[in-house]
């Protein structure tokens, strides 16, 4: 196997096997087992005619032997069989370039084309093909794309509108079909046969961005594509990074489904950034991006603030100090823009085209923009040119500032490092020989020194005041963008490979570099926090990362002083107000208060109406509940009357039941009794006939054993003759296998004389000749062999013979401790009868306490199943009336609830009014601060014109002031773009002048709002005492009521306890008596089986007895016989007879 990488993998359903598609040049596909951590079977598809890239494995959604492989130019299906991957099915995959595929059933494969069609397949073979129609997909195009698979959908693909599928997901009833940029396309299953399945929406991920309309960046090629569990969401992952969500559409004609995604957090750059900026005083980051947006990030929330998008190329950017305004480098001008809630809004241009590095001074009231080899310094106040230096041969890569605004620094391709004075327009100072620095960075270090740190590729070099302190080289990749935290002391750099780089600062310090990957393209820029608590970064995959800065801080004198200098600039957390906002915000808010008016009239109205209906109501349900309770207290007495008379009744029924109970008890003794005498001279004759059974069976015991020791005796004698006779065998065996041993030996030595001879001649002789020889060699080879076989099997029955002498042996010694076990067994039963006599006693006590147990378990069981009886028909009206009792209670609790929600939404609406109010009225405040502020200055204004129209006659005097005011009012005011706008120029109308004198409409309504507020407060205050005051009144009935039902409820549960336990008490008696199962529970027979069985136990408690003395007696008659005899092993089995009449005993001697 060659392949240097997979580029596709898939388990097998029962989770045995992995599938594992190699890369080229061979393609190779191998089949592992888990269990077992082997390879299976490999298959290389190299071999294939006109392969392309392989994109995609699958298994069956059942079959763990059949899979399915496709990619450009390949359509292939393979079963598994004796470990060998073999093709079946569909063979004209040569025809198709695809991308994906997915298993609709156990029958049907549907794979994705690039030419906008899904090829079906049932059962292997091809039955349809699927047109994807939609007018932006373009017209069909069989053109056969030649890209790598997937790896190349990063790219247009075809055109602007493509027809390549891209990823494919089934749910019940149809399937998703990814198939081209933004577009997913839902097929349905046709009931039609001949059909399949039928196209019914489009569904798009987002609109289309403006450089997707012009160039196509930004389009979004779906890669993967999946459904949730419940198949109720869609989740789609595209090539930008990017995964969007929305719900499955209904196939329902009624239902109107939603056909648009939306992102899973926030909507990221639609390919590489291009660059980015933080802002000095808020918590802020600005991301401009290649597809045209810019967008503004809060790093603290982790979340989008705004998204702008323009209709051209961008190439820089930077982010004014306090965060309102932003420049823009574009394809034609550099653009400076409010930053306002909703969007960002041009007010300004400046003639630089295609600028690639922007950066405000510190103090936000210059911009620094480069222009080729030219650095423009422009304010951003008067958006004049204030000078322009020209100090590089080359382009501009970088431009820094000092922390008081008083230089600049830039870095070009020319290796050139210079710092600007501003104010004069001169260098300060300058750096050669660096070799083309392409990012700088500058900071006040923590001795307030200015520090730069600027390089290019895998080195960096640290510049205070002019001159190199020390260059730290980085070989780990090429570092392309820089950032400092000087309390820290930290450095961030970004690779070309996407890692971030941290190191201390200044680099004197360094120590080893920390290294984490953070994108899957080049580190765009890295940005450390105003705050310095964060490090964001920018790829180019377009993602934005926040990391978090975790470093033991110091406590020296330098960083509590530079701490203390970062925790002193200001923050801005508002946006920036335009006057047209305030306009509108003032139209707002008189509509506002128009409609809190009329919604405030209407609600008094609806709130009357509404007071009369709950009143109406409220008295409705109180009479209703009031009669529901006379019917139920009604119902309560007439059962109580009712359960008195069954308690009476009952009591006469029980003693009727007692007296003819104990008559039937009496005759039923007498006929037991009978019953016993019968059984007991029934047993007397049954003892005479066991006594004879057993004399006539010590008889045939004797005899047996006589016989016995004759017949092992004759045993012996025969299998001693036949040790003999084989010993004698075996000498003669021996000394016949020693003299063929010497002839076997003889006949070899000449055999191998012959054969060298033979073999010296046929070294002369033919081929021909050489052959036969050699076919006697083996001949006679053979015949060695089959020699030596007998030998080998005579000496094998040797060892046999001399196994059964051993073999004869052993069973002699078996035989005698046999005989040793029968007489310690003969004592184990001796010992077990005496235990069983015990047994037998203590029998006898417990049938007769049981029969006394049964006759009163009897009485009772009867009892408790009449009293059972009864207490079922008394519960029966119980649990009816306890029934309605619950449906008036939950019909009781319904309409609490919906009273509830009355009161609630009527809460509601009045916080809803309350708080509308809040606002208007801190609008119109804030409205008449800003009108009074902006009279006092004008005020101020006009007096100083005043004086100034004095000094008419002294030119140099009025001169001065004229100065003065333009500095005051002009340059130093926070309201200079006030004093430019030509608004100022228009008189006022008599609405505005009417507003600034009285304060506007918002004043007059104030005092109408207050008192229909407080109205309404305790309109809501009496009915909420109202409801309050019924459902503490329903309460107490309702517990009332519950807990009369829990009193009858416990009743009938002690009674249910009694009945339980009185049955089984009963139960137990008649397992110990014998007339219940204990393992089943169920009765065997009625109380005749019971007498039966006394009389059985007791027939056999007297046969025991009587074999005891007997066996007792015999070893008497023993003691003279002499000595001792071993017996063979003889086994005695005892069963009781079917009838229960007497005891047959089995005697089993082997040999007999």
């Amino acid at each position: 196997m060659t392949s240097t990488r997979y580029v596709a993998a898939a388990f097998s359903p029962d989770e045995r096997m992995l599938a594992a598609q190699g890369g080229p040049p061979d393609w190779t596909l191998v089949l592992y087992l888990l269990e077992k951590g082997k390879v299976f079977s490999v298959l290389r598809l190299s071999d294939t005619p006109g392969l392309g890239p392989v994109t995609s494995v699958l298994y069956h959604l059942e079959d763990s032997g059949v899979l399915s492989v496709v990619g450009e130019r390949v359509v292939k299906l393979l079963k598994l069989n004796d470990k060998l991957l073999k093709t079946w099915g569909y063979q004209g995959g040569h025809n198709h370039n695809c991308h994906c595929q997915v298993w609709a059933d156990q029958h049907t494969l549907l794979i994705g084309t690039d030419v906008g069609s899904v090829l079906l397949l049932e059962e292997g073979e091809l039955r349809t093909e699927l047109k994807v129609s939609h007018p932006h997909l373009g017209p069909e195009c069989d053109k056969r794309s030649s890209g790598e698979g997937l790896v190349g959908l990063g790219g247009r693909g075809p055109g602007p509108r493509h027809r390549r599928v891209t990823a494919l997901a089934v749910f019940h009833g149809g399937f998703l079909c990814a198939c081209g940029p933004d577009k997913i396309f839902v097929f349905q299953k046709s009931e039609d046969i001949n059909e399949h399945y039928i196209q019914r929406f489009m569904m798009r991920l987002c609109e289309a961005s403006p450089a997707s309309v012009v160039s196509g960046r930004g389009e979004h090629t779906i890669t993967v594509m999946s459904l949730s569990p419940g198949e109720k969401t869609i989740v789609a992952a595209t090539h930008t990074s990017q995964i969007f969500t929305n719900p499955l559409p209904s196939l329902e004609p009624s239902k109107l489904p939603s056909l648009m995604f939306t992102p899973l957090h926030a909507k990221h750059h639609e390919g590489s950034i291009v660059d980015a900026d933080a802002c000095l005083w808020k918590p802020v980051v600005v991301t401009a991006g290649q597809d045209r947006t810019v967008r503004v990030w809060d790093y603290q929330n982790h979340n989008l603030l705004l998204s702008h998008a323009f209709r051209e190329d961008i190439f820089s950017l930077s982010v004014h100090p306090s965060g309102l305004h932003v420049a823009v480098g574009m394809t034609d001008a550099l653009r400076l823009v409010h930053v306002l809630f909703d969007c960002l809004r041009t007010y300004t241009e400046l003639k630089i085209r295609r600028c690639a590095v922007i950066s405000f001074s510190p103090s936000g009231h210059m911009l620094a923009a480069a222009d080729g080899n030219l650095l423009v310094i422009t304010s951003s106040v008067t958006f004049k040119k204030i000078c322009t230096l020209k100090g590089h041969s080359t382009k501009v890569t970088g431009i820094g500032w000092y922390p008081d605004s008083s230089a600049a620094i830039t870095c070009g391709v020319d290796g050139y490092v210079v710092a600007w004075d501003i104010l004069n327009g001169v260098r300060l100072w300058e750096v050669g020989s660096i070799t083309s620095p392409t990012y700088l960075t500058s900071t006040l270090s923590l001795d307030n020194h200015p520090t730069l740190v600027t390089g290019c590729g895998a080195s960096c070099t640290e510049i205070t005041e002019g001159e190199v302190v020390q260059e730290i080289p980085y070989g780990n990749g090429d570092l392309i963008c820089v950032d400092l935290a000087p309390v820290r002391s930290l450095i961030a750099l970004g690779t070309s490979s996407g890692k971030l780089v941290m190191n201390k600062f200044p680099l004197h310090l360094a120590e080893s570099f920390t290294t984490t990957v953070g994108h899957f393209g080049p580190v765009v820029k890295a940005i450390v926090t105003s705050d310095e608590g964060r490090v964001v970064t920018c790829g180019g995959d377009g993602v934005v990362v926040v990391w978090k800065i975790t470093m033991t801080q110091e406590e020296t004198p330098e960083y509590l002083a530079a701490r203390e200098r970062v925790e002193d600039l200001p923050q801005i957390l508002e946006m920036l107000v335009s006057r047209e906002d305030l306009k509108a915000k003032r139209e707002y808010t008189e509509e506002l208060e128009r409609r809190v008016s009329y919604l405030a009239r209407d609600k008094e109205v609806h709130l009357g109406l509404q007071q009369q209906e709950f009143a109406a109501s409220k008295d409705a349900l109180v009479a209703r509940y009031n009669h529901i309770l006379d019917q139920m207290n009604d119902t309560i007495q007439t059962l109580e009357k009712e359960r008195e008379t069954l308690r009476a009744g009952q009591d006469v029924q029980l003693k009727k039941l007692m007296a003819s109970h104990d008559t039937a008890m009496a005759e039923h003794q007498q006929e037991l009794r009978q019953k016993l005498l019968y059984e007991y001279s029934k047993q007397d004759k049954l003892e005479v006939k066991l006594k004879e059974v057993q004399r006539t069976l010590d008889r045939r015991v004797q005899e047996a054993e006589r016989k016995t020791r004759q017949e092992l005796q004759l045993r012996l004698d025969e299998q001693v003759a036949i040790v003999h006779q084989l010993t004698a065998d075996l000498e003669k065996t021996c000394v016949e296998l020693e003299r063929e041993r010497s002839e076997g030996a003889e006949i070899v030595r000449l055999v191998e004389a012959a054969t060298e001879a033979e073999l010296g001649q046929v070294r002369q002789a033919l081929h021909s000749q050489l052959a036969e020889e050699h076919t006697n060699v083996i001949k006679l080879r053979s015949e060695r062999a089959a020699l030596t076989k007998n030998y080998a099997t005579v000496q094998r029955e040797c060892e046999q013979k001399d196994m059964e002498v051993k073999a004869l042996g052993e069973e002699r010694s078996k035989l005698n401790s046999s005989i040793r076990g029968l007489e310690r067994e003969l004592a184990a039963l001796r010992k077990e009868v005496n235990h069983r006599d015990d047994v037998i006693h203590d029998r006898e006590s417990k049938i007769t306490t049981t029969r006394e147990r049964i006759g009163e378990l009897e009485k009772q069981r009867f009892l408790l199943e009449h009293q059972l009886n009864q207490l079922k028909e008394e519960l029966e009206p119980l649990q009816t009336a306890l029934d309605q009792r619950s449906q008036q209670i939950k019909q009781l609790e319904d309409e609490m609830t919906e009273t509830r929600l009355v009161v609630g939404a009527r809460d509601r609406q009045v916080k809803e009014l309350s708080q509308r109010l809040v606002t208007s009225r801190q609008l119109s405040r804030h409205l008449q601060q800003r009108h009074h502020s902006l009279d006092t200055t004008l005020t101020r204004v006009l007096a100083d014109v005043a004086a100034a129209a004095q000094m008419i006659h002294h030119p140099k005097k009025l001169k001065e002031l004229v100065k003065s005011l333009n500095d005051r009012y002009v340059r130093g005011s926070r309201n200079k773009q006030f004093w430019t706008r030509t608004e100022l120029d228009k008189p006022k109308s008599p609405e505005d002048s009417a507003m600034m004198d009285g304060g506007g409409p918002g004043e007059e309504a104030v005092p109408e709002l207050l008192r229909q507020r407080e109205m309404l407060e305790r309109s809501v205050a009496t009915l909420r005492a109202q409801a309050q005051k019924q459902t503490r009144a329903h309460k107490d009935k309702l517990t009332k009521l519950v807990q009369e039902n829990s009193e009858l409820l416990e009743s009938v549960r002690q009674l249910e306890e009694r009945c339980w336990r009185q049955e089984e008490d009963l139960k137990q008696a008649e397992s110990m008596a014998g007339l219940r199962d204990p393992r089943s529970g169920k009765r065997r027979a009625s109380r005749d089986y019971l007498i039966q069985t006394v009389t059985r136990q007791a027939d056999t408690i007297a046969r025991l007895q009587e074999q005891i003395r007997v066996m007792q007696g015999n070893p008497k008659k023993d003691q003279g016989r002499g000595p001792e005899i071993h017996m063979p092993a003889v086994s005695i089995n005892s069963s009781e007879t079917d009838n229960g009449i007497g005891k047959a005993t089995k005697i089993h001697i082997p040999g007999l």
